[in-house]
């Protein structure tokens, strides 16, 4: 039987997407963790998301030498890696290096991502952050995944701190991909207090706790501006952040 994350997966990419993450799972040191997989990818298995469109994966490394040694590591003689970039592209706050990986006629959009501070904010909690671990069969074919993965309540305080949520916000950006995912995770959690309490604790690390919960109330107060009408906002919600 398949994971429900993976009936949001074309039917024709899943094979691909498996051994992609199979690949990745290997070239993970568990020990010593060189990389962790963020982004929408995390949420989609981590049971968040429940759509379906071209899925990338986002990997964020340790630190440069990190990723070289990942680039310079022997893969799979079957694997295709086609580079998009000649070099690491950005700016001073996040450095990224574009690829497609396939292993069939199908490919997979693949970042290389270097963020100061971000992969020590992601992997805080390395302890108590388990591997998301499933050995899945298609057809007469297991592929077993192994792989440290965002924790969602860190991808949504890393997102409500994002200086790029907020110009979306200003903006009025109905189609940002960064508020959907903010609203998608605070409506399933909203009533869960170690949630609460696990966020602002986290975002100490990025924000003043009370600038932290200006900006999350400011992003749930534009909801309806930006198209999500059915998004309840709790009073609770709206006590706890105005609680500054």
């Amino acid at each position: 039987m398949l994971p429900e994350w993976l009936k949001y997966v074309d039917e024709k990419r899943r094979k691909n997407l498996l051994r992609i993450l199979e690949e990745l799972s290997e070239l993970q040191n568990k020990d010593n963790l060189n990389f962790i997989i963020i982004g929408a990818l995390s949420l989609l298995i981590r049971g968040y998301l429940n759509y379906r469109v071209y899925w990338d994966v986002d990997i964020l490394f340790k630190n440069n030498n990190g990723l070289l040694q990942f680039i310079n590591t022997p893969k799979s003689k079957d694997l295709k890696i086609a580079d998009y970039d000649d070099a690491l592209t950005g700016n001073k706050n996040i450095l990224s290096f574009h690829t497609a990986w396939g292993f069939d006629r199908n490919w997979f959009n693949v970042d290389y991502i270097l963020r100061e501070g971000f992969f020590e904010f992601y992997t805080q909690n390395i302890d108590t952050l388990r591997p998301y671990e499933e050995s899945i069969k298609i057809d007469d074919r297991s592929y077993q995944v192994n792989l440290y993965i965002a924790h969602p309540w860190d991808i949504i305080t890393e997102k409500i701190s994002s200086p790029r949520t907020e110009r979306d916000i200003e903006l009025k950006v109905d189609t940002s991909v960064d508020i959907r995912h903010i609203f998608v995770i605070y409506d399933r959690e909203k009533d869960n207090t170690q949630f609460w309490h696990y966020i602002f604790e986290k975002a100490k690390l990025l924000k003043s706790e009370k600038e932290f919960k200006a900006k999350l109330l400011n992003i749930l107060l534009s909801a309806k501006k930006l198209g999500y009408c059915d998004l309840e906002i709790s009073p609770d919600t709206i006590k706890i952040l105005r609680n500054l």
